[in-house]
């Protein structure tokens, strides 16, 4: 019996920029790229591999830049590698030893849990017109302390759902990084085809929204709201009002589309710990959105909280609710605070101008400060009553190279309507 982890050998940056890696069954390749001009080729030679969750074509090369990230196989494979980049393989003696198991292993029970809220919809007949309970696929929370894995795992349950055909609804309430969006933003779009494998692995990116131009993935929409703060806690009343907005937008979304609705829910969170505030958001969001499947990664203490203040509760149309607990994949590197301001100012100029597969030119207009109505958040989070979270921006020249958030609101609603109004689109000063 090996222990995993062990066995792995390293592959250090050298003077060839090509190379050839043969991986077995379960076995990942793991890569470590700088946000810097770096970038580093992959072509599957043979065999099949994916990323999260995402197949690779077979002799098609991809290209990844500033991201931390693994090509995965299940049945064994070989990649041909260009480009110089901090890499290892994660070799493991037996599937079990392998973290990818128990994902897979998770999916396939949620693929059940689908495929029997779809057989409630034919038995039943179309829930926009009848029980609204019928139908109901699972809506799974996955939570943890800060780099753990979460939205990693979020995005290989989403990739691996779509391949069967399935439509999750897949919800963001982590501000650090934007679901299809930008950072600040809590957001949920519908994933009924599949990822772009080349999106950096911070966030889902935002080069799938129709906001990016042409693209060869096809496009998602997503619903979003703008928390304008990078920690949850630092504006809770705020983050739990924006989060019950979400959560209604996806119960609409739900009703209205019954392949939505059996697909169900995955929605990634913040980091958390143990302390108090944290377990009370937690519990928000897993009363808003309906949780019937909680995921802890990689903190044991957080799941035993969980499963004791869950135990004998039951989610809104009386499921029990099920708390799992899966290890904290060795592949998961610390995204430190530099790792993350690079990502996030990377996914703002993206927005705007594109990558190196599309480039943008952003729409200039000249208007007058007259004409428009700035508001700022004020700065002191205790200040929240549930009245007033604005404040009118004071006009200067600091403004400038600002990201503004329009706001689908009037500038004569009440300063709450519009700090709670969904997102329009960005807006960047000059």
């Amino acid at each position: 019996m090996s222990i995993p982890g062990l066995g792995q050998y390293t592959t250090q940056p050298t003077a060839s920029t090509s190379r050839t890696i043969t991986l077995r069954p379960f076995w990942e390749w793991r890569f470590d790229l700088p946000h810097n001009n770096s970038s580093v080729s992959v072509r599957l030679v043979n065999g099949t591999a994916e990323r999260d969750g995402t197949e690779l074509a077979l002799n098609h090369t991809y290209t990844f830049s500033r991201t931390k990230s693994k090509i995965l196989t299940y049945s064994g494979c070989t990649l041909e590698i260009s480009g110089q980049c901090n890499d290892h393989v994660a070799q493991y003696a037996t599937p079990e030893e392998s973290p990818a198991l128990a994902h897979l292993n998770l999916h396939f029970a949620l693929q059940t849990q689908r495929t029997a809220a779809t057989s409630q919809l034919k038995n039943g007949g179309n829930a926009i017109n009848n029980d609204t309970s019928l139908g109901r696929g699972p809506r799974v929370m996955v939570c943890g302390p800060a780099s753990s894995g979460k939205t990693t795992l979020v995005r290989t349950l989403a990739a691996l759902a779509t391949r069967t055909g399935a439509q999750p609804l897949v919800a963001n309430v982590d501000p650090r990084e934007g679901l299809l969006s930008l950072p600040g933003t809590m957001s949920a779009a519908v994933f009924g085809t599949i990822m772009d494998i080349e999106e950096p692995a911070c966030g889902f990116g935002v080069s799938s929204t129709p906001s990016t131009g042409p693209s060869l993935v096809p496009v998602k929409l997503p619903m979003v709201y703008y928390f304008g703060r990078e920690k949850a806690d630092e504006d809770l009343p705020l983050w739990k009002d924006l989060a019950a907005k979400l959560a209604s937008s996806v119960r609409a979304k739900f009703a209205t589309d019954d392949a939505v609705r059996s697909a169900g829910l995955l929605l990634d969170t913040p980091g958390v710990e143990t302390g108090k505030d944290d377990l009370e958001m937690l519990q928000h969001a897993i009363a808003e959105f309906a949780i019937n499947v909680v995921v802890v990664i990689g903190s044991a203490e957080l799941h035993t909280q969980l499963q004791r203040e869950l135990g004998n509760q039951k989610a809104p149309h009386g499921e029990p609710i099920t708390v799992l607990f899966l290890e904290k994949s060795q592949g998961v590197v610390t995204r430190d605070k530099d790792f993350m301001r690079s990502s996030q100012n990377a996914a703002i100029k993206e927005y705007f101008f594109g990558d190196s597969k599309r480039t943008l030119s952003p729409a200039t207009q000249s208007i007058s400060f007259n004409d428009v109505a700035i508001f700022r958040a004020t700065e002191d989070a205790d200040f929240y009553d549930g009245q007033q979270t604005l404040e009118p921006a004071e006009i200067s020249a600091e403004m400038s190279h600002w990201t503004l958030a329009v706001m689908n609101a009037s500038v004569n609603d009440p300063p709450e309507t519009i700090r709670q109004a969904p997102v329009m689109g960005q807006w960047k000063t000059w």
